[in-house]
């Protein structure tokens, strides 16, 4: 991997400004990694771009990983994030429906293979797959059941996932001898190096096809709409990760299916402004409110309306505080509470009565000086 001060700008890499919005960042990285996908590019710097790729997306899709570039580039990522982290909870090949092989091979090198219990050792478990679900302030604090359409991939039922033909079977493939991989070796000052690569004609598998399954056209899987359910709970925030264990993609070869990562995104709230379990709002008042103290009406979430004195004497930018009127806390530990932010607007248009009033209330001022 290269290091902090080789690496190029992420916003670079992809192409896109960095005024970009995250579609425009997700446009920008699918049109790079459809080209530069080893499944569909064999030039010998592709699996190395398209980790540059992945890996400026990973950052730059996700708004806390973006602040933090932003704000201090890769020495501002890399001091939070190891390079496993940024990709642990993002599955790339989602945006493509899992069409292109087990992406653990590409970042195999920094991320390793995950093993479960009893699998077979050279046996990758499935991919992940990443749902992207958003939510409004109201979703978020009630908390719910949702039914999420989710396509992924099955074996196929017309070769029983072999990739081959009906009556055929893959054979060993020539080039690996059935290894999936070849050395390729070089002399250099006496000393050789030996660099072990994926076999390109079996793309890894070992296995060569000689006449390709019509239905699933040699993947050994196709795709269909599953119907999946999964429970919001209560006092979920923004960027969190639901995980639905066994319902990413499944593996031809036998491992254990990936996961599905559900990342949530909150909708802005016209009245109210998150941050953590603590909800605040504004409320504007007029002069002689603040003045002589008054009482407002405060909508909650839920379409509660609670009712709030403001003291005599409060200042423009004044704090109240409504105890258990935020967020839930995640794990059922109560609630966060309401901040009220008092705003005391100053009249701009007079009535003649009104001026003579403040005119006279100044001098009195000035008499108490």
């Amino acid at each position: 991997m290269a290091t902090t001060e080789q690496k190029r700008d992420y916003y670079e890499v992809l192409g896109a400004d960095r005024s970009a919005t995250r579609d425009q960042i997700k446009q920008a990285y699918r049109k790079l990694a459809l080209q530069y996908h080893p499944d569909r590019n064999k030039a010998p710097d592709a699996t190395a771009k398209f980790r540059e790729i992945a890996e400026a997306y990973a950052v730059l899709s996700d708004d806390a990983k973006r602040r933090e570039y932003d704000t201090g580039g890769h020495a501002g990522v890399s001091e939070r994030w190891s390079t496993e982290d940024l990709v642990r909870d993002f599955q790339f090949g989602d945006f493509f429906g899992g069409r292109f092989d087990d992406l653990s091979s590409i970042f195999g090198d920094f991320l390793g293979r995950r093993m479960w219990p009893g699998q077979a050792q050279g046996v990758a478990r499935g991919t992940d797959l990443r749902y992207d679900l958003d939510l409004t302030l109201d979703e978020a604090a009630q908390g719910d059941e949702r039914l999420l359409q989710v396509t992924r991939s099955e074996k196929c039922q017309t070769c029983k996932g072999s990739g081959a033909k009906p009556g055929t079977k893959p054979t060993p493939c020539g080039d690996c001898k059935g290894t999936g991989q070849k050395q390729q070796v070089r002399s250099s000052k006496g000393m050789k190096l030996v660099t072990v690569l994926t076999c390109d004609h079996c793309r890894g598998r070992g296995l060569f096809i000689e006449s390709p399954c019509l239905t699933c056209q040699a993947n050994g899987y196709t795709f269909a709409p599953h119907s999946l359910k999964v429970q919001i709970p209560p006092g979920v925030d923004d960027g969190m990760v639901i995980r639905l264990a066994g319902q990413g993609e499944s593996n031809a070869n036998g491992g254990q299916p990936g996961d599905l990562l559900i990342r949530t995104h909150l909708r802005p709230h016209p009245l109210f402004q998150r941050q953590g379990d603590d909800l605040y709002t504004a409320v504007p008042i007029s002069f002689a409110e603040a003045a002589l103290g008054t009482k407002v009406s405060i909508p909650c979430l839920g379409g509660e309306t609670v009712h709030v004195t403001v003291p005599a004497g409060t200042q423009s930018g004044t704090a109240l505080r409504l105890h258990g009127k935020g967020m839930p806390r995640l794990g059922g530990k109560g609630k966060g509470n309401l901040l009220v932010i008092v705003e005391v607007r100053t009249p701009t248009d007079l009535t003649t009565r009104q001026r003579e009033l403040l005119q006279e209330f100044a001098k009195l001022e000035t008499r108490k000086k």
